[in-house]
């Protein structure tokens, strides 16, 4: 996929998930100041409820996660073709885990990212391994694709906290 986040600078990469979790707080603060708000954030706005949206991000973020840590730290790993998708894998039980909850995983899994990803070395960045979906990636493919996860990911969020 060819957009801007294909274009990221490794370094860039990191600072942008190291800021997804101060940047989401700063979006969703709004809705938790405000008790009307707030008591619609499980109501489908636009097809879909705010929990349900950041709760999916934080599936896909932490699925990412998982990947980026086998890239970065075994032999010869297999990553999760699923972690590729643009959008959120399926939930693991049809039971939702909550706002705050959801927030606070998509917020560890930005910052394990860009800890995971800070300091690796080019040969690193360019290592390249089979994905179950058929094609071979390179840890810069998937670092990226984090990237665009959380930054779309994030203007969407936006959007839904301006129709509640």
């Amino acid at each position: 996929m060819s957009d801007r986040y294909s274009q990221l600078a490794p370094r860039d990469v990191v600072i942008t998930m190291r800021s997804l979790s101060r940047r989401y707080a700063e979006i969703v603060g709004p809705i938790r100041s405000d008790p009307d708000r707030f008591d619609r954030r499980d109501e489908a706005v636009a097809g879909e409820s705010l929990t349900s949206h950041v709760e999916g991000l934080a599936r896909h973020l932490g699925l990412l996660e998982t990947e980026i840590s086998k890239l970065v730290s075994e032999g010869d790993p297999i990553i999760n073709g699923e972690a590729l998708a643009s959008g959120p894998p399926p939930a693991a039980v049809n039971r939702s885990i909550g706002l705050d909850a959801a927030q606070s995983a998509l917020g560890t899994s930005a910052d394990a990212i860009g800890a995971l990803l800070d300091g690796c070395s080019s040969e690193q960045w360019s290592f390249r391994a089979p994905a179950t979906n058929g094609i071979k990636v390179r840890l810069s493919d998937v670092a990226q694709h984090a990237a665009r996860i959380g930054a779309d990911g994030l203007r969407s969020t936006q959007k839904l906290v301006e129709l509640i």
